[in-house]
């Protein structure tokens, strides 16, 4: 809108400006002037003056203003005259359109060929049209690219002609305007045509034209032409052109003329069949195969023969067959029959066929003769049929088949065979079975007589009797199931007793057995009790069929129950046992439960067990009047008529009660349904005895066909304190029967905390054989019911959900009890509690998902799935947290948060549920950032709910970060410490924790926004069970300087390893194994947040560096041990020397001073002086020589002496106290150092020179 105003504003600014203040032209500059438009300026007529100040009326649309100005394509307002004038000039500047010239320059039109075969070639001369549209050369195609052009002439001059390989031969025209528009090309072509044997095929791409029309000839008479593509084409045989209207000249044909029309065809193909010239003089040769097929049926015979003629020689322009007289000739068929007749000639008639072409090949007649004079199938006696002899005239030879099959019921034996041989069904290629006699024959003549009979069916019947004994009537169903052989049956007659009457026929189904068709029934006339079905479909195979009668009486002693039993006999509906050879059947007798039937005549039948015969009984049973089977039977062809002594039964009467009474919080309301079941007879009233008490509460609900009388006098047997009522039915009682009463019991004003009694009325049902009930108790959810003390008698506890036999509203039942007849008692004490409010809203599961940065702040998108009957849920934010542009979506959808007005504090709002129905589940997600203290993580807290189950938080830290702690009431789901990861390897426990399905549980299938967590973040899950105000708050230490400290403490232990004994080094790395686990126990969290490959890493080389060190350490003792003799063998030369300036050396010190050259026999020399008693002596006599000696010797050499004793204390010291020395090393160890064997040996040396 503020954009429309401002084009508005700035177009009314520029007209105003243009217009209002525009200056007269006269005092415009003159360069102005020359700049305005000569379209737009008006001339003035004559010698008016120019108006200055000219009034322009401009449209502006002011609605599309964004539309007109803001398009590329914007518009420019102009008054409506300036308009007009650029509009007319535009006009006359269009150029003139070019004139629309044909679509083709050239075509032909039509084309007139003939062709005519000369020799071995096919010459054709055709006429062209051609039409020519437009100036210039033209180029029009003739195609003809496999022939040969010979003459190619227009006007009598001759054409331009040129040819392209690949295209063909094209027509080369120049027209000039005045020349004469349409031409016509004489073209004459020519190609040799492809002989074969008996075809003769040529084929042209000619010219191609709208109308193309051709004429063949082949110098030959009767030549069959043909030609593709084939859109219409006539032959005249006589040489004229039968196309032109007029009748053809009659004379001798001699040539074949097909007139064709082609179209436009890319080619134009023909193909004739020359003429066979034949023997000269001869006559033609034929022989003939014969196929004849005889179908005999009721009445009828129909023969169906195919003759095949092979023709050599000469032509067959007609054919002749012999038939026997007698034969209906129904056709002679085949597409070269002309026309045929028939000659009658002695005994026998003669078809003569005329065809419409020569047959020189092969030719095939089928004849179709009939004959329905056989009185076959008519009469029960066998008939003789003569098979037709079919015989072909003027042929050299004739052989074929005679096959015969009978149709229906009927049965053929052969009497008389001559000139046939009977063969199989399949030499002949027919199926096995599908005709009754194969014969084959070398040539004519030959016989076949057939005697042929109907076949009498084999009929065997198969009857299922239902008999209903009924108190007004006897009903009796016969299902009869059929089986017919040999032939089928049209009728089906039954003996039916007298005094019945006919019900129902129909067929029936059953299993593989099929239904007949009945067409009408009927008793037959002079054969009484005779009862005939005529089916209007033939029966054969197997079928079913059911007949249903009845018989009606008017006995007393059925109808009420005398004590008197009627003697009845039960006649059966029998098939007439004439019309089948075997019968057999069953019989179920079925009565209603309150008659009593007992057999007294049997005879004929064999008694059987009623599930016996309910198990062959194939037939559903049609159960009438709630009839049960009562006896059954089997019978075969003998006469069986069973006879009965029918009575009523008594009335047998069961009633149970159904109690139900709910308990509210000032009524009992009772209901009571009385389930009567009657049995044998019918009844119209009820005895009920009733307490007095409640006498006047109680109410009929049943009124509709019950009603209540207070039976005066009371009966003798009525108890103390009942009154006795007579329940009278409008009809007769059969079968259950429901009777509901109801009434109310007033409990007062039950208080809260109070108590008070229920009275349970009990009704007792008199004059009934057994009398059983249950008692359901409903009640609110704030009262308790609990029977009284010593008030329970005859009633046992059942299960209200499970154990409740009889119909009847206990739905929310608690307490059910059951009893068996009328010596019951039961009270009952009501208590009432206060009941506690249920919570309106409840927070179901939870996930946030908290991702923190480097700079203090965090992002929170939280998801709670919850139920609410509230409109709107109070809500907390946390104080140090700012909302989003969308913070609110219930259910994937955004919702607007209402302030709360009424809350002094920051953060309440209030979140609407209007568009969800009460109880729904629902998904809420709060989305806000935290800009301080986002290591203390606060939740929106739903305010007044205390419903709120387990919440999860997924906190996504930087990975330059390490957790050292955590604090608040919240359950870490963290990785875990290595040495937990240990105790779930060994106790097989995964405590593995899955974001995905915790959030998939919460959003219930509801799309939600980016909560599911990133997989390139370190993520810390916690849970807890309805934190309120409880605050997740993480203790977080740069990664970089956790792995310094663990650096420097692994580089203080390494150093600190280096100077201690193997024992201590071992003590240290214990030591320091321990403290990790101290550590781990003590401190899991932080564990489980430091990576722990580098400092196993560094204890790996750590322990190598200490190992390497340790095992160098012996190899280094001997090597110092080889080396000191030298040291002190020298030292003891030099001091030799300095003494030998004053005596002469003698000849022991001169050898030994040679021989200093060799290292190994000194060392051998010296060790061999030595003897060593033990270890302490040595230590004991190396300090001893360090001191004195035997000789007095210089400053100088003590000094020396001196020196070999320090450096014997150093050796020491790097091997340490507890160095292991190997086998040959023989050093001196104590606390403090000492000279070895070696540096003892050489003081005393020293001391003796």
């Amino acid at each position: 809108m503020n954009s429309r105003r401002f084009l508005f504003c700035f177009v009314i600014s520029f007209l105003f400006v243009q217009s209002g203040f525009a200056q007269p032209a006269s005092e415009q500059p003159a360069a102005q002037q020359e700049e305005q438009p000569p379209a737009v300026v008006a001339q003035p007529e004559g010698d008016q003056e120019i108006d200055p100040l000219k009034e322009q009326v401009i449209y502006v649309p002011y609605e599309k203003l964004p539309q007109v100005f803001e398009k590329p394509a914007r518009g420019v307002f102009l008054p409506y005259e300036q308009f007009q004038q650029l509009w007319d000039a535009a006009r006359k500047n269009a150029l003139p359109q070019p004139k629309q010239g044909p679509p083709l320059r050239s075509l032909i039109t039509s084309i007139e060929s003939v062709a005519e075969v000369r020799g071995d070639v096919m010459e054709v001369q055709a006429q062209l049209t051609i039409q020519l549209l437009g100036e210039g050369w033209h180029e029009i195609p003739l195609r003809l690219g496999n022939s040969a052009i010979s003459s190619a002439l227009i006007g009598g001059e001759n054409a331009r002609i040129v040819f392209r390989p690949g295209q063909g031969y094209f027509l080369l025209l120049d027209f000039e305007d005045g020349q004469a528009d349409k031409l016509t090309l004489d073209l004459k072509y020519a190609k040799t045509f492809n002989k074969s044997p008996g075809l003769n095929q040529v084929g042209f791409q000619a010219p191609q034209a709208s109308i193309n029309r051709w004429k063949i000839t082949i110098k030959d008479p009767g030549v069959k032409v043909n030609v593709r593509p084939l859109v219409a084409a006539t032959e005249t045989r006589d040489g004229a052109d039968a196309d032109n209207g007029d009748p053809p000249t009659p004379q001798v044909p001699t040539d074949t003329v097909l007139i064709a029309f082609f179209g436009l065809t890319p080619q134009v193909e023909i193909d004739w069949t020359p003429k066979s010239e034949g023997a000269s003089g001869l006559s033609a040769l034929a022989t003939v195969q014969t196929r004849q097929n005889v179908v005999i049926g009721e009445g009828s015979q129909r023969t169906q023969a195919t003759l095949t003629y092979s023709i050599s020689r000469s032509e067959l322009t007609e054919l002749k067959i012999r038939i026997p007289t007698g034969q209906k000739i129904a056709g002679v068929f085949d597409a070269n029959v002309r026309r045929w007749d028939v000659e009658l000639v002695e005994n026998a008639q003669v078809i003569n066929v005329e065809l419409f072409e020569p047959a020189s090949v092969t030719q095939n007649l089928s004849l179709e003769l009939e004959r329905f004079d056989l009185e076959v199938g008519m009469q029960n006696e066998s008939v003789d049929v003569v098979i037709p002899e079919i015989e072909a005239l003027g042929v050299s030879r004739q052989q074929g088949l005679v096959m015969v099959r009978t149709e229906g019921d009927l049965r053929a034996d052969v009497t008389t065979r001559t000139g046939l041989l009977q063969v199989d069904n399949e030499q002949v290629g027919n199926q096995q079975g599908a005709w009754d006699f194969v014969y084959r024959y070398a040539a004519p003549p030959y016989e076949l007589i057939l005697k042929v009979e109907k076949l009498q069916p084999r009929v065997s019947a198969e009857e299922f009797v239902d008999i209903h004994v009924l108190e007004d009537q006897v009903r009796v169903d016969v299902t009869t199931l059929f089986s017919v052989e040999r032939a089928g049956i049209f009728q089906v007659e039954y003996d039916v007793p007298e005094g019945y009457t006919i019900r129902e026929v129909h067929g029936v189904q059953v299993g593989d057995y099929q239904p007949v068709v009945v067409e009408n029934h009927h008793m037959v006339e002079n054969a009484p009790g005779v009862y005939r079905v005529n089916l209007s479909r033939k029966a054969f195979g197997l079928v079913g069929l059911r007949l249903g009668l009845e018989k009606r009486h008017n006995d007393e002693n059925l109808v009420s129950p005398t004590g008197v039993a009627t003697e009845y006999t039960l006649e059966l509906a029998r098939v007439v046992p004439a019309s089948v050879e075997v019968v057999r059947g069953r019989v179920i007798v079925l009565a209603p439960e309150g008659l009593r039937l007992t057999p007294k005549v049997t005879a004929g039948g064999q008694s059987v067990a009623v599930n016996e015969i309910q198990a062959e009984h194939i037939t559903p049973l049609a159960i009438r009047q709630n009839a049960r089977p009562a006896q059954g039977f089997r019978y075969a062809e003998e006469d069986f008529a069973p006879v009965f002594e029918v009575e009523r039964r008594k009335p047998y009467i069961e009633v149970g009660q159904l109690i139900v009474a709910d308990v509210d919080q000032g009524e009992v309301n009772f209901r009571v349904g009385l389930h009567y079941h009657v049995r044998y007879s019918g009844v119209k009233t009820f005895r009920l005895d009733v307490p007095k008490a409640i006498e006047e509460l109680i109410r009929n609900d049943s009124s509709s066909f019950m009603t209540r009388t207070e039976i005066n006098p009371a009966p003798k047997d009525l108890a103390e304190g009942y009154v006795a009522w007579e329940l009278r039915s409008n009809r007769e009682l059969l079968g259950p029967v429901t009777v509901e009463l109801s009434w109310e019991q007033d409990l007062g004003s039950l208080e809260a905390m109070g108590s008070a009694s229920v009275f349970v009325g009990k009704l007792v049902p008199g004059n009934v054989e057994r009398s059983w009930g249950q008692i359901a108790f409903k009640k609110s959810e704030n009262l308790d019911i609990t029977p009284e003390k010593d008030s329970i008698q005859g009633l046992r506890p059942i299960d209200p959900q499970h154990d409740i036999q009889l119909n009847g509203d206990t739905a929310g039942a608690t307490l059910a009890m059951e009893f068996h007849g009328d010596d019951w008692n039961l009270g009952l004490r009501v208590n009432r509690y206060e009941q506690q409010e249920v919570e309106k809203t409840a927070v179901e599961m939870g996930y946030v998902r908290v991702r923190l940065s480097n700079g203090n702040n965090a992002a929170v998108h939280a998801a709670f799935r919850m139920r609410s009957v509230d409109q709107r849920i109070p809500l907390q934010m946390p104080a140090n947290s700012q909302l989003t542009n969308d913070p609110l979506r219930i259910n994937g959808n955004s919702v607007g948060l209402e302030i709360d007005p009424d809350s002094e504090s920051q953060g309440s709002y209030f979140i609407p549920l209007t568009t969800q129905s009460q109880g729904e589940t629902f998904v809420v997600e709060l989305v806000y950032n935290i800009s301080v203290d986002s290591w203390k993580i606060k939740l929106p807290v739903f305010q007044n709910v205390r419903a709120v189950n387990q919440i999860f938080i997924g906190v996504e830290i930087p990975k330059d970060l390490v957790l050292l702690s955590y604090s608040g009431n919240w359950d870490d789901h963290l990785d875990g410490s290595w040495l937990e990861h240990l105790q779930e390897r060994l106790l097989n426990n995964d405590r593995s924790f899955d974001a995905h399905q915790v959030i998939d549980e919460v959003t219930t299938g509801y799309a939600v926004g980016d909560i599911y967590p990133s997989n390139r973040q370190k993520i810390l899950y916690f849970s807890t069970i309805n934190p309120k105000d409880s605050a997740l708050i993480l203790e977080f230490a740069e990664s970089s300087q956790v792995q310094m400290i663990l650096f420097v403490g692994l580089a203080v232990l390494g150093l600190l390893g280096l100077f201690l004994s193997l024992r201590k080094q071992f003590a240290l790395l214990l030591l320091v194994i321990g403290g990790s686990l101290g550590i781990a126990m003590i401190s899991p969290v932080l564990t489980s947040s430091i990576d722990l490959s580098g400092v196993i890493v560094g204890l790996m080389m750590m322990t190598c560096v200490w190992v390497l060190k340790d095992i160098s350490r012996p190899f280094r003792g001997l090597y110092r041990k080889k080396k000191s003799p030298l040291e002190t063998l020298s030292k003891r030369t030099e001091v030799v020397e300095a003494d030998g300036k004053e005596a002469e050396p003698t000849e022991d010190s001169v050898n030994a001073t040679e021989s200093s050259g060799d290292s190994s026999e000194i060392i051998s020399e010296v060790s061999g002086n030595q003897e060593v008693s033990s270890l302490a002596e040595e230590s004991q006599s190396g300090k001893e020589g360090t001191k004195v000696g035997p000789l007095d010797t210089s400053k100088e050499e003590q000094q020396q002496a001196d020196g070999i004793s320090e450096g014997s204390d150093e050796r020491e010291e790097f091997l340490g106290d507890d160095a292991e020395m190997p086998e040959g090393a023989d050093f001196s160890e104590n606390d403090s150092g000492g000279l070895d064997e070696d540096g003892e040996a050489a003081s005393d040396e020293t001391g003796e020179a």
